[in-house]
């Protein structure tokens, strides 16, 4: 009984880490991200030529405010 516990609980935490790398997927834009055209705490990638090489600017949207944040990530 223990041990198909244990296997059912392993099996859902697997589920849940396989499902929760999808959510965290963050697209590439071809046109830079406003605060318009995100939705609340999404992230995008965009090349707007001011990182370093081998970098791209990562904006992402708070979560309450109507602003948008921009940092240098590796690709």
């Amino acid at each position: 009984m223990r041990s198909l516990l244990l296997s059912i609980s392993c099996a859902c935490l697997l589920s849940l880490a396989g499902a929760s790398t999808s959510f965290a997927a963050i697209k590439t834009v071809t046109a830079k991200p406003t605060a318009e055209t995100m939705a609340p705490g999404e992230s995008v990638l965009f090349d707007d030529k001011k990182c370093p090489a081998g970098m791209i600017a990562k904006f992402t949207k708070a979560q309450k405010r109507p602003s948008v944040s921009r940092r240098c990530v590796h690709q």
